[in-house]
């Protein structure tokens, strides 16, 4: 069989499993949209495997990465609850805030975003590079740790 069906497939259980062209989240109205190279799922835990190219989108919020894995707390609930993404990590707000870093966690019921390793976080002109950063995407506020070489440009 070739790759472009056995990913069609894929995606089609994924589909039928989690009913619908998104994964609906707690919050009503959001919906996580995805697309990926390849996909697997594994009922049976209740996660999604994402690889190749993979790209989220959960409301006004983007994020990329070669590798991306998507949990439900159960198998019988197709709400994603944590989803965590490695290399090549590119997380926006699609207006004026981006980060990239190795690897990226993020608890969709509490609305927070961990980045972790060579973290580069831009705002306008402005850079700011550090180990690790969380973002409250409620408050919108941002917390760095291990910061270096950055600067901000008023």
């Amino acid at each position: 069989m070739n790759k472009s069906l056995l990913s069609f497939i894929n995606i089609f259980l994924f589909l039928l499993l989690f009913h619908g062209a998104g994964i609906s989240s707690e919050v009503k109205g959001e919906v996580l949209r995805f697309s990926s190279d390849t996909a697997q799922i594994k009922k049976s835990d209740g996660i999604l495997h994402l690889s190749g190219e993979v790209k989220i989108s959960y409301g006004q919020y983007v994020i990329r990465s070669d590798l991306l894995m998507a949990k439900t707390n159960n198998i019988d609930s197709p709400e994603v609850k944590i989803i965590e993404a490695s290399k090549n990590i590119y997380f926006s707000n699609n207006k004026d805030i981006s980060a990239k870093g190795d690897k990226l966690f993020m608890d969709v019921d509490k609305k927070l975003v961990s980045i972790e390793g060579n973290v580069e976080f831009s705002q306008g002109k402005s850079i700011i590079r550090a180990e690790k950063i969380n973002v409250d995407l409620v408050t919108e506020t941002v917390d760095f740790e291990g910061i270096k070489d950055s600067f901000i440009k008023n």
